[in-house]
């Protein structure tokens, strides 16, 4: 386990460098998903300009909530974006082909081709946001609660980007698996809000079978002391369930493997 791990990020830095050598456009893609977000944060303002409250989370509130689940989105887009092309990029083109030949198991070397350097900016934008969010409801920023916001985010995109591992397996048989793979990725939409504004089946589906709740609900909760600490340990679990599910999947998967003979 130690020896992939280390050879995962041997793989990813060889893949960011890569990505690097294209300064401007790396510098352009920053630029793109900061405004997104931006503009995201406006239809947010928007909203409450028309109500104080949503289920008795105010616009702080919401923003908090908000910038947890983006710093969990980033994580995953730095550490996991290549599974969202498996089937197109890969597979289809012959290429999965050439990575069964390296002496490490084929996930390892998937996940390590993520080229989603330009997420760092997010990375940066979603921790100013919870800060300064903080600040204005008046919270102790402490190194502990720094400690907990990156640590939950690190979680967090450990758990949605093991649903994106599980659901890129649909390339070997589709050869397309970017479309199932957000279709599950934009599900996190919904714990952008509190899900106590979701009927019982959206709860369910949001912290049981797609845990995507894991990553922004609770923690933010954990940040406002509104929640018992010990609950949030939960998402250990859940991390833990969810990558034993992820790597017995592509190994189901790899025995069904058949070459597009590209």
């Amino acid at each position: 386990m130690i020896r992939n791990i280390k050879l995962y990020f041997y793989f990813l830095l060889a893949s960011i460098k890569r990505t690097l050598e294209y300064r401007v456009d790396c510098l352009i893609g920053m630029f793109s998903q900061i405004s997104y977000q931006i503009i995201e944060l406006i239809f947010i303002w928007i909203v409450f300009q028309n109500t104080d409250t949503i289920s008795g989370w105010n616009f702080e509130h919401l923003l908090l909530l908000y910038g947890t689940m983006m710093l969990s989105i980033s994580v995953t887009e730095v550490f996991f974006d290549s599974t969202y092309d498996v089937g197109r990029r890969l597979i289809k083109k012959g290429k999965f082909d050439t990575i069964l030949l390296r002496p490490v198991h084929p996930l390892i070397s998937v996940l390590g081709g993520s080229q989603s350097s330009t997420a760092l900016g997010y990375i940066i934008l979603s921790i100013i946001l919870i800060i300064v969010m903080l600040i204005k409801l008046q919270i102790s920023i402490s190194f502990l609660l720094i400690f907990k916001i990156l640590y939950f985010g690190l979680l967090g995109g450990l758990i949605i980007g093991g649903l994106q591992t599980i659901f890129s397996i649909t390339g070997f048989w589709t050869y397309k698996s970017n479309e199932v793979v957000w279709s599950i990725f934009q599900m996190h939409k919904l714990a952008e809000y509190p899900i106590d504004i979701y009927n019982k089946f959206i709860k369910f589906l949001i912290t049981a079978i797609f845990p995507f709740a894991f990553a922004s609900y609770f923690p933010t909760l954990e940040y406002l002391e509104q929640i018992n600490t010990g609950l949030i340990f939960i998402t250990h679990i859940i991390v833990i369930i969810i990558w034993f599910i992820a790597v017995k999947a592509w190994n189901w998967a790899l025995k069904k493997y058949r070459s597009t003979g590209n």
